[in-house]
């Protein structure tokens, strides 16, 4: 280990906490300062950082935080703000997170000797353009130094003989118990009442990926048997319009409810009988982890890191990806059996407290950059 803390910037292409921007702001307030000393670059329109969500969460947790004016597309300006803040920083790791902070960390490193290490969340292929960014993006990542994956399953997508395994790492997300309270399990205050309302919770970004279409056309298809069930969607998105209008076409508009973008999720976990997660990609899902650990009973699909968290019938219940056939079944086993889904979130509960929780990410995550410097002094 070096005489000085390992000093690293981790650049950032996006504006919201979700889940990477999450991770960053629970990195950044959580590692050991002895250890690494961390930077943010925040990539900001030129109009400044009113709406600006990442920077503002990272500032209210006493974060190092650097605006960086981001005027779009190989913007040459950018890149030559992160090579002076690199300067100033005296950086040793350029970190970044998505396709586009990782052409500028490539671009950087052409004028300044630093390591570069990204994080792949997972890519989001609705279209032939986004299958033309995750190609892009394995051929980028084959000039890092060190590449992070957020579960087994993402790691696999990329064969060793591209990647060597010696440059690379699987570091699942994690979560800070403490935010949480001392007894999480408290947050399981709601009793199942099948003749009052049943609430269906989904948390993510109203996008085709996470196939929230399919939950709907499955909630259709369960409401004559269970008409006080309800749907509740946290997130915001393109497909929200698209997703309004299926939800008046198959006439359960008075049941699903879209509640934009929420900042303090243990509320809504608490008002919610059951979390549908109907995604058809996903890297790792920080909303799995937080469920597991609040002991909400869940139904996911069985994609990307998910199954590195819930195990089936132990601690959750697994489902294939696209299919209304799998998300109805899945929602009436729970309908049907909740005392066994009340069984499942204890062992969930637990598998979170051993294996997920940040403290044990942030000391991996150390250690991957204290053996990348390492290396590179032997």
């Amino acid at each position: 280990m070096s005489a000085r803390p390992i000093r690293v910037l981790h650049l950032r292409d996006s504006p919201w906490v979700d889940g990477p921007g999450r991770t960053i702001v629970d990195t950044a307030t959580h590692l050991d300062g002895q250890r690494v000393e961390y930077h943010v670059g925040a990539f900001v329109p030129p109009q400044g950082t009113r709406e600006h969500a990442l920077v503002r969460s990272l500032r209210a947790a006493g974060a190092s935080v650097h605006e960086l004016i981001d005027r779009g597309g190989l913007d040459r300006e950018l890149v030559a703000a992160i090579v002076k803040l690199v300067d100033e920083l005296k950086i040793d790791v350029l970190h970044s997170s998505e396709f586009r902070s990782n052409v500028m960390a490539l671009l950087v490193r052409r004028q300044r000797q630093v390591r570069l290490v990204a994080t792949v969340h997972g890519w989001i292929v609705n279209s032939l353009r986004g299958r033309i960014y995750r190609f892009a993006d394995k051929v980028l990542l084959r000039w890092f130094d060190g590449v992070i994956f957020v579960s087994a399953a993402t790691r696999s997508l990329i064969p060793a003989w591209w990647l060597p395994p010696k440059r690379t790492c699987v570091l699942h997300n994690g979560l800070v118990l403490g935010t949480y309270g001392e007894d999480p399990s408290a947050v399981r205050s709601r009793q199942l009442d099948l003749q009052g309302a049943v609430v269906v919770l989904n948390v993510g970004r109203l996008s085709a990926e996470k196939g929230q279409d399919l939950l709907l056309q499955a909630v259709a298809e369960l409401t004559p048997r269970y008409p006080r069930l309800q749907v509740k969607f946290a997130g915001t998105g393109p497909e929200e319009a698209p997703l309004r209008a299926l939800a008046r076409t198959l006439g359960i508009a008075d049941r699903v409810h879209f509640l934009g973008y929420i900042q303090d999720m243990p509320p809504l976990y608490a008002e919610a009988d059951l979390l549908v997660q109907s995604s058809l990609t996903e890297g790792l899902p920080n909303v799995i982890l937080e469920v597991a650990y609040l002991r909400l009973p869940c139904v996911a699909t069985r994609v990307g890191g998910t199954a590195e968290v819930v195990q089936h019938g132990t601690s959750g219940w697994l489902i294939e990806p696209g299919s209304v056939g799998e998300i109805k079944a899945g929602i009436e086993k729970f309908l049907t059996h909740p005392e066994e889904f009340v069984g499942m979130t204890v062992a969930a509960h637990e598998g979170i407290k051993q294996k997920f929780s940040f403290a044990v990410r942030t000391q991996r995550l150390t250690d991957f950059y204290e053996r990348l410097l390492a290396r590179d002094a032997a």
